[in-house]
């Protein structure tokens, strides 16, 4: 796939959805789960040795889900007007360079959310699956620095950290149920999932 490609897969694969990483768990709640980054529901990494645990669980989950050499899509978004948030998107640029493949008028798709005009740009950049290749990116979304989420399109499955833990959406509630379990140490004990 080429970063062109990227919407016509996402409208193919996830019509009812925007790709905007925070909004999938309710889109797709039968097929999403939750793992947290660090023991206990820990949100954020004190030391070294939480930032290996946090980078080791994540790159598991990425084994199990995607496999090495498998291709991925990584995207995130900048909303106009926002600068203080943008700002800090510009070291994933350190990666490699992302292609702008959609500009969403977000007060069009989401009037009861956006009062005024607001528009969100959507960058996609394609590449290989390595272990380990990622941690900077996803050290800085654990630390809320940036927001990014990573797509598979041949195993159909979207995992999006976030300060905290991942969100993962698969294409079954059965696959789901099944990674439930395999991943049942580092699940929220909140009946909700979160």
């Amino acid at each position: 796939m080429k970063e062109n490609d990227f919407i016509d897969f996402w409208n193919k694969e996830y019509p009812e959805a925007l790709p905007i990483n925070h909004e999938l768990k309710w889109m797709f709640q039968d097929r999403w789960f939750r793992i947290h980054s660090l023991p206990e529901s820990k949100r954020y990494a004190d030391s070294e040795d939480e930032y290996k645990i946090l980078l080791d669980r994540q790159n598991k989950l990425f084994e199990d889900l995607i496999g090495e050499g498998e291709e991925i899509a990584i995207s995130f978004g900048l909303y106009t007007g926002d600068d203080i948030i943008n700002d800090n998107y510009k070291e994933l640029t350190d990666f490699g360079e992302f292609q702008k493949v959609l500009t969403i008028d977000l007060h069009k798709e989401r009037p009861e959310e956006y009062e005024y005009v607001m528009y969100l740009d959507l960058f996609v950049k394609i590449e290989k699956w390595e272990k380990d290749s990622r941690n900077d990116i996803l050290k800085a979304i654990a630390n809320d620095e940036i927001r990014a989420m990573f797509i598979c399109p041949a195993r159909k499955c979207i995992i999006a950290p976030y300060d905290g833990g991942v969100d993962v959406i698969v294409d079954s509630s059965e696959k789901r149920d099944k990674l439930k379990t395999k991943y049942r140490d580092w699940l929220s004990d909140r009946e909700d999932g979160m």
